[in-house]
């Protein structure tokens, strides 16, 4: 002990004493690098500003991307960049290609330089003369092949370049690309296309022609699945998209592609051609690599309302085969606890439908109750194109409720709720990017019955609208949402007998930003909120850059929860503007708002601040 006790400070001084001679070396090569920059300032001369004049037929943001020379930052604690001339002569060349791509043969460009006193500092002008365009007087098409006229009529309209129109000697080599997929989707994967541009500069004119060799023409042979182990082949084979016998398509063969790798059952789909001259078919090859089958996934997340979050999936791919799927998901956070688990059967009704079975349980700590639920669900989901998705499902659920904030005492006596409801909806999503749309528009519905007589407590019928778009213009994205729902009950359940946990709530970052979480809209004696059978709310952004990840947010968010099924009180609309920072991600944008209630309830404070993960819509 005692030979411990002696050495162990011995070899912390050690360390300590190690660590003082790198800092110290760090400090002083820093220092070194400091002197030698600040010694070699008097010679830099840097950028002060960069003009560009002439320029017409391209933009001075597509001139600014296409040259080296930096420009300067509008922003003043960014440092301005260094002045090299021979980059600026370089760019002028650069300048002149890029109109020469546009058929601008004859611009040029020269530059003026113009120092302050000490020559620490420049100002660019780059002078552009364009010039004339060259124009395309003729066009033609060869043909090595007699090809149908439907197939000759869409070759010539996908064909780029018009005659009496501006050359561009880019949308000329784009041409043939696009002619070679036309035929390469049409059963002749091995065309041949050849080109020619004779360009007169004196004159001013081109003449082009192409010259088209489709080659043979073939049809999808046989289908070959290599590689697979635990997976059966007709789970692949299934997911083809052509049939043998049909003229080839490479469009086919790429849809193909994605929809085996989208099982999620692969780490690499390969497939390849294998041409038969002889009786001029394409046997296709199927090769892929399995992965491992059975996953877990965790994942963390802070917000205003619940604090921070957590949750761990664990996956089973390919569950005694048949390509099902088993998910067992613990969610956590300090309002909602969740424990589910799925079974989830692929091709119930063809391709891109499912049948999920789910067993739920789950605990819920908000401020218009407490409660447990536990939960028997079935789900059909199917999948219409790559945009439309619907799905209907039937619920079994039991409720306890712990704490209300009810309006009066028959629903305090009201503890337990058996309910069984129906969801019918469709998901329309037409935008972009699903984490951080920009262009595009998305429309949810969902409507939902319960019956007494399929032995639930109430009878109601809850149906929801959601519609959302997004339009980017020169870079600022405006973005619009409307939500509107109505619970309807019937038979002889009244407008309060609906369970506190299926009234419309609303408040919080995802919803109204001027109003805490679920406080929008009809409150009790204690300021708590009640829910209501009708809701409207409507939000308004615009997002904006700001410097490099980060951007910003304008809003303006309105509406209100109404206590009484379609009782939509226009009268009694709130409103609340807002700002908000973005900082962009991997997950998704970080974001913080801060809302301000133009006419909030008495008791409720006017501004209110959220921090999450994602946009509020």
């Amino acid at each position: 002990m005692n030979q411990y006790t002696i050495k162990f400070p011995y070899i912390l001084l050690r360390i300590v004493l190690l660590l003082f001679v790198i800092f110290s070396f760090v400090v002083t090569l820093q220092s070194a690098i400091s002197q030698d920059d600040n010694a070699n300032d008097d010679t830099i001369i840097r950028i002060s500003s960069i003009k560009i004049k002439g320029e017409d037929q391209i933009s001075k943001k597509e001139l600014e991307n296409n040259i080296a020379t930096k420009f300067p930052s509008i922003k003043p604690w960014v440092k301005r960049p260094v002045f090299d001339q021979e980059i600026l002569k370089d760019d002028l060349a650069r300048i002149k290609n890029l109109y020469a791509n546009r058929g601008y043969y004859d611009a040029n460009a020269y530059f003026v330089l113009d120092f302050n006193k000490d020559r620490s500092q420049v100002k660019i002008t780059i002078n552009i003369n364009e010039g004339k365009p060259v124009i395309l007087k003729n066009l033609k098409l060869y043909y090595g092949k007699e090809l149908s006229d439907a197939l000759k009529e869409k070759i010539k309209d996908s064909v780029l370049l018009e005659e009496n129109k501006i050359f561009s000697p880019i949308k000329y080599e784009e041409t043939k690309s696009v002619i070679s997929k036309i035929l390469s989707n049409n059963g002749y994967p091995r065309s041949t296309i050849e080109g020619q541009a004779l360009v007169n500069r004196r004159e001013r004119f081109v003449d082009a022609k192409f010259h088209i060799d489709p080659g043979l023409l073939y049809s999808f042979g046989s289908v070959t699945v290599e590689g697979n182990e635990k997976v059966k082949s007709d789970i692949i084979s299934r997911e083809v998209t052509f049939q043998e016998g049909e003229p080839f398509s490479l469009d086919k063969i790429d849809q193909t592609q994605v929809r085996i790798f989208q099982l999620g059952l692969f780490r690499s789909v390969v497939i390849d051609s294998v041409y038969d001259d002889e009786n001029q078919i394409a046997n296709i090859f199927i090769r892929v690599k399995e992965r491992n089958l059975g996953t877990v996934k965790l994942g963390l997340g802070f917000g205003t309302e619940d604090k921070l979050r957590a949750q761990v999936i664990w996956s089973q791919r390919n569950f005694f085969g048949g390509g099902r799927r088993l998910e067992t998901a613990g969610k956590v956070s300090f309002i909602t606890q969740s424990l589910s688990t799925s079974l989830i059967q692929p091709y119930v009704a063809g391709r891109g439908s499912d049948l999920t079975e789910t067993l739920n349980f789950q605990r819920d700590d908000v401020p218009s109750f407490e409660g447990e639920s536990f939960f028997v669900k079935s789900t059909v989901n199917k999948l219409f194109g790559s945009d439309l998705s619907t799905y209907g499902s039937f619920t079994v659920q039991f409720s306890k409720v712990n704490r209300s904030t009810t309006r009066n005492p028959i629903d305090k006596s009201q503890e337990n709720f058996f309910l069984t409801f129906f969801n019918l909806g469709f998901d329309l999503n037409k935008v972009d990017n699903l984490i951080n749309p920009r262009n595009g528009y998305a429309v949810s519905f969902v409507l939902e019955p319960s019956f007494m007589a399929l032995g639930s407590d109430v009878d109601y019928s809850k149906g929801s609208i959601e519609i959302r778009g997004y339009k980017d213009y020169l870079d600022i994205v405006f973005a619009k949402r409307v939500i509107l729902g109505v619970i309807q009950p019937f038979g002889s359940t009244g407008t309060f007998d609906i369970p506190v946990f299926k009234r419309f709530f609303a408040g919080g970052s995802t919803s109204m930003r001027g109003f805490p979480f679920q406080e929008l809209g009809p409150l009790n004696e204690n300021s708590e909120p009640l829910g209501g059978n009708s809701i409207f709310i409507g939000n308004a952004e615009m997002r904006f850059p700001i410097y490099g990840e980060f951007g910003g947010v304008l809003f303006f968010d309105y509406g209100n929860v109404f206590e009484r099924q379609w009782d939509f009180d226009l009268s009694n609309i709130k409103y609340a503007p807002g700002a908000g920072l973005r900082y962009d991600t991997l997950i998704g944008p970080v974001r913080l708002d801060v809302g301000y209630a133009l006419n909030p309830e008495p008791g409720i404070s006017r501004i209110q601040f959220f921090i999450s993960i994602g946009q509020a819509f």
